[in-house]
């Protein structure tokens, strides 16, 4: 006959009870944090303005990145102030970028546009200027530079170079603009708001400069 000195112990993490717990504890915390987050997401106001423009500023913001590093890369005695505009795209941008994944995070969106089309989001308002926002392929948003241009430009020495970064980041800024303006006004979360419009202020004072510089080349 057996006692219980002859039961047989199972280590805790082999018995049955002690597994059944687990897995409904397991269950409760994966539970409570599934609705944590997405009832934060539900909490953040924002609508498709502020989720479309941020997904496809970020890929603006990307190549404004890269052609600000070839300029630096071949920047050897060019013009000061440009290279001082480049390393404040390099920098800002960055920056902005990293922020724009963030919320599209809080927004429980995805953190690229997953669609072969940008500026979807800047027909919403079915405005009379709708026409002047008809969506395009990514890789040809208002403002983005070639992949042959951006060969030019790693080619490029001196003065040439110096043109050519400032004719091209004229051209990307006044195309990013035109996506902040409107994310300024028809968007609705409070930091994408100010993000949009610190933009606008930023690459406004950014294009006068270039401007000044290229005129005097």
């Amino acid at each position: 006959m057996n006692t219980e000195s002859d039961a047989i112990l199972l280590p805790w993490w082999k018995n049955p009870a002690n597994i059944l717990i687990g897995v409904v504890v397991v269950a409760i915390f994966l539970g409570s944090v599934g609705y944590s987050v997405g009832n934060r997401a539900g909490r953040v106001q924002h609508n498709s303005v502020d989720v479309g423009f941020l997904q496809d500023m970020r890929v603006h913001h990307e190549q404004a990145v890269a052609i600000a590093s070839v300029y630096l890369d071949i920047w050897t005695d060019g013009n000061a102030v440009e290279r001082t505009i480049a390393r404040e795209i390099q920098f800002d941008q960055s920056f902005e970028s990293g922020r724009m994944v963030q919320l599209l995070r809080i927004f429980g969106a995805s953190e690229v546009n997953e669609t072969d089309q940008a500026m979807t989001w800047m027909n919403e308002t079915h405005d009379a200027m709708s026409s002047m926002h008809d969506p395009v392929p990514l890789e040809r948003m208002p403002g983005l530079a070639t992949d042959e241009q951006l060969q030019e430009l790693r080619r490029a020495k001196g003065v040439e170079a110096d043109k050519l970064f400032a004719q091209l980041m004229i051209a990307h800024h006044n195309g990013g603009l035109d996506m902040a303006e409107y994310a300024v006004e028809h968007g609705k979360n409070n930091e994408v708001l100010g993000l949009a419009a610190a933009m606008v202020a930023a690459q406004t004072s950014e294009l006068a400069e270039l401007n000044r510089i290229l005129s005097s080349l």
